[in-house]
């Protein structure tokens, strides 16, 4: 699990990534029926939110001193 964190904290879009590379596999087998726009409006969503909450839960908790 802190494996996991610890990705998260460096690369919070990969969430999205992954996301953006599964949707559209999704909607060609037929899994998922939506069009292009929702697709994008979809991973840019996951994207932002996603990143968003990543960066509140694995943020540093103590503040580092400025030089």
């Amino acid at each position: 699990m802190r494996r996991l964190i610890d990705l998260l904290q460096r690369e919070p879009a990969a969430i999205g990534t992954l996301v953006g590379s599964v949707l559209p596999a999704l909607v060609l087998v037929g899994v998922l029926s939506v069009d292009e726009k929702a697709v994008a409006g979809l991973v840019v969503a996951v994207n932002a939110i996603v990143g968003f909450a990543v960066r509140l839960t694995v943020a540093p908790t103590t503040p580092t001193p400025s030089t």
